[in-house]
């Protein structure tokens, strides 16, 4: 355990060594998010400030080309649901995309052990997927203000 916070410490101070390589070279995770919806374009705005030394790389799914999206990855599979790529090339979502979130962000690190839990974990659950269904409904409307949905093909 105390090896586990030494660790985590380490990562939250980066070192004279990191500021001289570039932020691509940090990033472990990539993260796909819906830029149109004002929540999500809030809270990544927030993570992004949080995220100094560059781990995670955050992907507007609304500014992606079709040839930019993610192979085997319909742009409507991840608008449906929040999407994170770990540095093992492994795909989250949801609830547990934003547990690998957490552990990357300095300060946010002790909340990621919430998801460890079953029954916070399906507490979560309940909850996102009621985001889910507004989220649903906003890019709906959004849509039909606009007059154009958000499957860019070019």
């Amino acid at each position: 355990m105390a090896e586990l916070k030494e660790a985590n410490r380490k990562l939250d101070e980066p070192s004279n060594q990191e500021a001289d390589v570039s932020s691509k070279s940090r990033v472990t995770e990539s993260v796909y998010y819906d830029g149109g919806c004002p929540i999500c374009r809030l809270e990544v705005d927030f993570y992004q400030q949080v995220d100094t030394v560059g781990h995670i790389e955050w992907i507007d799914i609304t500014e992606l080309r079709d040839e930019q999206l993610p192979r085997g990855k319909s742009r409507e599979q991840l608008l449906s649901i929040f999407h994170a790529r770990t540095s093992g090339d492994n795909w989250v979502t949801g609830v547990d995309a934003f547990a690998v979130i957490w552990s990357r962000l300095p300060r946010f690190r002790w909340f990621a052990w919430v998801f460890h839990s079953p029954m916070l974990r399906q507490v979560a659950q309940v909850f996102y997927r009621g985001f889910l269904a507004w989220q649903r409904r906003d890019r709906a409307r959004r849509q039909r203000i606009s007059g154009k949905s958000h499957a860019a093909s070019s």
